[in-house]
């Protein structure tokens, strides 16, 4: 086994990983079974180092959740709770405290009698593969569970096990990591208004009073705003000149709706990725920033409005 499949760890990997998988083994299974090990292949070629925790020693989930919790997993970039079966339900559980960017269950044990509490709401990357021959998880737990949270839910021809299964899983996994990867992104990005002579910054997630003031005051936001890039269509990096040709666009668009801008620009703290402009749009009407960003193939804008933190919206 290397370090990061050791199924004797019981903390988080060091020094502190940038993508951290963590997996949930089912009621009686263990850390290191069939389906783990060939899925930990799937997410350390995608960048990913690999925790499964031995849960053995006990058969109650909620004290498999409250461990955990306890373990308290993270990562600098991007964290992804998996499980399986009863793992599944430990995984689902913790995502309230933990927060993870992302959640993938097979079969997850949901809804039975004793341990029947909805789980919290899941990331909005969720994937879960569930087999309709299963006798002991019937498949009316996870399309329960989807319908909820409107889930992507892959059903196919098996059982409970899964193990034959193990390749479309696979798939399956694989593009929600490489997704989770890039929604990270987003989410820990600085986000920049050009003002002069002090540029201001702004952070997903984080309220700033000194922030909505100078949005007011020096660009004339009076309830809310949006940030859009045309730079690097679905994700994928671009040359300077041809982002350029597509910020020049966005600017024109922008003007043609009448609607006041600001040029600014999207920052990774860790200079992974390359910094993009952007442009503020001071008050838009309902819908525009989100037309704008579909238009120039953009997977997320930045909104805000004034007392409230700047938030992220997906476009699909």
């Amino acid at each position: 086994m290397t370090a990061s499949m050791d199924a004797t760890a019981g903390s988080i990997p060091a020094p502190l990983p940038d993508h951290l998988f963590v997996f949930a083994h089912g009621k009686e299974s263990g850390p290191w079974g069939l389906k783990i090990r060939q899925l930990a292949e799937v997410a350390k070629g995608c960048g990913f180092q690999v925790l499964s925790p031995d849960y053995r020693h006990t058969m109650d989930p909620d004290q498999r959740v409250r461990e955990l919790l306890a373990l308290a997993p993270t990562a600098r970039r991007t964290l992804v709770l998996a499980g399986s079966s009863m793992g599944g339900y430990v995984s689902a559980m913790a995502v309230g405290d933990l927060r993870p960017d992302a959640l993938f269950l097979i079969a997850p044990a949901l809804y039975f009698p004793g341990w029947d509490a909805e789980p919290p709401t899941p990331p909005r990357l969720t994937t879960i593969v569930h087999g309709w021959g299963d006798d002991i998880v019937p498949p009316d737990r996870a399309i329960r569970y989807a319908r909820s949270h409107a889930l992507r839910l892959t059903l196919l021809d098996s059982g409970h096990s899964m193990n034959e299964r193990v390749p479309e899983m696979a798939v399956e996994l694989r593009a929600l990591l490489e997704d989770a990867k890039r929604h990270a992104a987003y989410r820990i990005a600085r986000y920049t208004v050009n003002f002069e002579p002090t540029p201001l910054d702004l952070a997903i997630g984080h309220a700033d009073a000194d922030a909505d003031a100078r949005l007011h005051r020096e660009a004339g936001v009076t309830s809310h705003w949006a940030l859009v890039t045309a730079c690097n269509p679905r994700g994928e990096a671009d040359d300077a000149a041809a982002n350029a040709k597509r910020i020049a666009r966005l600017r024109q668009r922008i003007e043609a709706a009448g609607v006041r801008r600001l040029p600014g620009a999207g920052h990774d703290p860790e200079g992974i990725w390359p910094s993009e402009a952007s442009e503020l749009l001071v008050d838009p009407p309902p819908g525009l920033a989100e037309a704008l960003g579909r238009e120039f193939a953009q997977k997320a804008i930045v909104s805000g409005r004034l007392g409230q933190a700047p938030s992220l919206v997906w476009l699909g």
